[in-house]
């Protein structure tokens, strides 16, 4: 009966390389797990961010002034019966500032929720600039129809509850009141209104704002007007810029950080005035912001992930330096022995996760590796009956967790590394087994196990 070319292809290569490639494959299901929980970690991190932010009212962002002109228009309607009833509807010039400068110096602080600390911060913010006279012919509104008295000026912000206390504005020399009327008209997601004196909207005013602010992570701020220069000094030593626009200068130091910001209002949303009934979508949710974030040099979450996603590799490595030790020494290895070898292998990643939210990552990193390393020191010393090849073993283990740390650090060049790294591996394997007569190999292997079957 002849022998099918498969099967008998499958007896002379064996079983066991087979078996080892099933075995990474299932150490993928604890790996899944691994990554669910590091997951829910950050859900868990992200509420107590969330907890601490809620009552200083998140991330603030300081979206501007603008100055509302009220002015009537009247209709006149006639009746069947031949009389007339006049209707007055009122509607709103919104104009955004000529310039506006703003400056101010951030302490951020962490306050602790649980294991996380979340940086929060108050500061005092300094705004000046000008308006340029109401722009109402523009819109062909005749000036007999402009209600000056009841002119606004608008201060929007993200949340009222980053105010800590209320603005103080000053037009000229004047501190302005705040309003009680609040229609319905501002582009801001929340506004405080003042009343302007009609002095001032007629001939264009300078203002000057003083504005205490809280929050938490990051500032942003919107620039609204045609010219903006903004400033922003820390002793935050890990800045993180981002927005619609970074800065046109800046100086970061272990001391902490400057930056400047100037940024043309032609390159923004918003049109100089336009009709509060007609703005055509124009909100400040949709506008860009200049953002300095206060973010925290090391995320151990984001470092932990990245690792798992060796894990793979670092799961073979072990296996197929166990199989090649399993041949130079004629000593069998039980898969369940396999499976211990890679379950220490992936506790180093539930480790990594664990102490590192109590610990700096780097610190973290060789403690779990120190540990797996000398799990499986002992282990395979005790299963190959001699500690050189435990000491081996190590050492292969050892350099496979200083490379990953090497890829951790250096994230832009992690794809070459990696690759390189694995090119490197699969030569190592072709030296070493380049003499091996795997038939031998497997021909002895088998003998040998039918003899220890017949006893």
């Amino acid at each position: 009966m002849p022998i099918h070319p498969i099967k008998h292809t499958a007896e002379k290569i064996g079983t066991k390389p087979f078996i080892i490639m099933l075995l990474v494959l299932l150490m993928l299901i604890p790996l899944h797990m691994i990554r669910s929980i590091i997951t829910d970690r950050e859900f868990y991190r992200d509420q107590a961010i969330h907890s601490v932010l809620l009552p200083k009212g998140g991330q603030p962002v300081l979206e501007g002034l603008a100055a509302a002109l009220p002015y009537q228009i009247i209709t006149e309607e006639r009746r069947a019966d031949g009389t007339s009833v006049h209707t007055v509807n009122i509607e709103y010039i919104i104009s955004v500032p000529e310039t506006w400068n703003f400056s101010t110096e951030v302490k951020p602080e962490y306050l602790v929720r649980g294991i996380f600390d979340v940086p929060v911060f108050s500061c005092d913010t300094v705004s000046d600039g000008t308006f340029e006279p109401a722009a109402f012919r523009h819109f062909k509104i005749e000036e007999h129809d402009i209600l000056w008295d009841e002119a606004l000026l608008l201060v929007g912000i993200s949340n009222k509850k980053n105010f800590t206390a209320l603005p103080e504005i000053q037009v000229s020399d004047t501190v302005l009141e705040q309003s009680l009327s609040e229609p319905d008209i501002s582009p801001f997601s929340h506004t405080v209104f003042y009343r302007l004196p009609a002095q001032a909207v007629k001939n264009g005013f300078s203002y000057t704002m003083y504005a205490p602010i809280q929050g938490g992570n990051s500032l942003s701020i919107l620039p609204i007007a045609s010219d903006n220069h903004f400033q922003l000094t820390s002793n935050w030593p890990a800045p993180s810029f981002s927005g619609g626009w970074l800065p046109t200068q800046r100086n970061i130091s272990a001391d902490g950080f400057s930056a400047e910001w100037n940024i043309a209002g032609l390159s923004t949303v918003f049109p100089k005035s336009w009709i509060a009934a007609e703005n055509h979508g124009i909100q400040t949710a949709a506008a860009e912001a200049v953002t300095a974030a206060f973010i925290t040099p090391v995320d151990n979450y984001q470092k932990t992930m990245r690792s798992v996603k060796y894990a793979l590799l670092f799961l073979i490595i072990p296996f197929l330096t166990v199989f090649i030790f399993e041949i130079f020494t004629r000593i069998r290895i039980h898969p369940v022995q396999y499976c211990l070898i890679g379950l220490a292998d992936v506790l180093f990643y539930l480790l990594l996760l664990a102490v590192s939210e109590h610990l700096p990552f780097s610190v973290t990193y060789w403690i779990s590796a120190a540990a797996v390393c000398a799990a499986t020191f002992g282990y395979t010393t005790a299963i190959f009956r001699q500690a050189k090849w435990g000491a081996l073993f190590v050492a292969v283990q050892a350099a496979s967790y200083i490379f990953l740390f090497g890829t951790l650090q250096a994230e832009d060049y992690a794809l070459l590394i990696g690759t390189i790294g694995l090119f490197c591996v699969t030569i190592i394997l072709m030296i070493l087994t380049r003499r091996i007569d795997w038939y031998t190999v497997i021909s002895s292997s088998a003998d040998a196990h039918t003899d220890n079957s017949s006893r």
